[in-house]
């Protein structure tokens, strides 16, 4: 073999032998990286606090006392005296129907109590004159019959004597009814007085109770019936949010929870209280909703207004816990990955009560135990592995 070849030869096993020693550093590259390299894990530490189990729903201010307020009557609107976000009170003018043909109806309507009452007047003196005539007529009848006993007078004058006593009785008699039917006349006009002076109280619409002007729904010189809709006004002082929970939470509701009610934009809650608990669910959406009355409410509000409520359910004291996210699932149940070892182990906790952000521990670990999860609480975490705090 010339000194060539050799050299060729040589230089080819060199390039497999490089070629080897790199595939090897390759393979020692990978499993490092699969098998002996330390796994980053985010790290949790069982500790003992408090776990708050919650109820989340979604819902809207509304209030207990909301009436939509109309007159009575038919008629033209001359004045509406609130626009929308007013604030009224009770007893207040809100609106005034036309009241010029009413007030017309009422002077005519007094006039004729005033022509009764003059009437009646005059009747009395006609039964005083009456009465006068027919104690006269009496006692000429008397000392006619006492004559004519003894025969001092002929009997035709004690006929007449007695013609003249009835007709004064009939006279009284008549004047006694006209009497009456004119105190009845002064009844039935009064009452009509009455009713066109309520006509016109009628035709001022006033508030029912201190509130607030939601909606104005006529105009001056609308035309309404009875029954329609002029303002609606709500109880600003005794609202509450209606929330939609969903049915699965029954069981656990109870009046006079606590809750937390939170509204867009704002960081800080308004504390309220469970105030009802529906009988009923909705047959589509599977869905209660419940009330929830705040404690105290210093910002402004708007009815209908959307709010975010959680209901405290239950709470546990001093208890061991989880994060939550530390938490995982498969088909036999619930997980945990620990640090045990230098290792990445899996416990199967007991758990108990869960709340937002924590879990309870009832077995399985105990307090300091180190709980492992990937980053982002996703991926999965091989078992086995050594770990590294990230």
């Amino acid at each position: 073999m010339s000194l060539g070849s050799a050299l060729r030869r040589g230089l080819g096993l060199l390039r497999r032998g490089l070629g080897l020693l790199v595939l090897l550093g390759v393979i020692l590259l990978v499993l490092w990286f699969r098998v002996w390299s330390p796994v980053r894990v985010e790290v949790a530490r069982v500790d003992r606090g408090s776990i708050v189990q919650e109820a989340f729903g979604r819902g809207t201010i509304e209030s207990q006392r909301e009436v939509a307020v109309g007159f009575d009557l038919v008629g033209r609107i001359s004045d509406v005296l609130v626009d929308d976000g007013a604030r009224v009170s009770l007893g207040q003018e809100l609106a005034r129907l036309e009241t010029n043909q009413a007030q017309a109806d009422l002077r005519s309507a007094q006039t004729g109590v005033t022509a009764a009452r003059a009437s009646l007047q005059r009747l009395a003196a006609e039964e005083e004159r009456a009465r006068a005539l027919l104690g006269t007529a009496e006692r000429e009848a008397a000392r006619v019959q006492a004559l004519l006993a003894a025969g001092a007078v002929p009997s035709q004058q004690s006929d007449d004597t007695s013609d003249r006593l009835r007709l004064a009785r009939a006279e009284l008699d008549r004047v006694l009814a006209q009497r009456n039917e004119a105190t009845r006349g002064i009844d039935v006009a009064a009452g009509g007085a009455e009713q066109r002076r309520v006509a016109v109280v009628r035709a001022t619409l006033l508030a029912p109770f201190d509130g607030l002007v939601t909606r104005r729904l006529r105009e001056p010189g609308d035309t309404v019936t009875i029954g329609s809709t002029v303002l609606r006004i709500v109880d600003t002082s005794r609202v509450h949010v209606s929330v939609a929970m969903d049915e699965t939470v029954l069981p656990l509701l109870a009046l006079e929870q606590p809750a937390a009610i939170s509204f867009p934009g704002e960081s800080a809650a308004v504390a309220g209280t469970v105030s009802r608990i529906p009988w009923e669910a909705d047959r589509q959406t599977h869905e209660l909703l419940v009330e929830v009355t705040p404690a105290h409410l210093e910002r402004r509000i708007a009815i209908g207004q959307r709010a975010d409520v959680r209901i405290e359910l239950a709470r546990r004291e001093q208890v061991l816990r989880v994060p939550t996210r530390m938490l995982h699932h498969d088909a036999t149940g619930p997980f945990v990955y620990v640090g045990r070892g230098g290792r990445i182990r899996v416990v199967r906790p007991v758990l108990g009560l869960t709340g937002r952000d924590q879990v309870e521990i009832r077995d399985g670990l105990a307090e300091g135990d180190v709980v492992l999860a990937a980053p982002g609480g996703v991926a999965r975490l091989p078992v086995g592995r050594r770990w590294k705090a990230r």
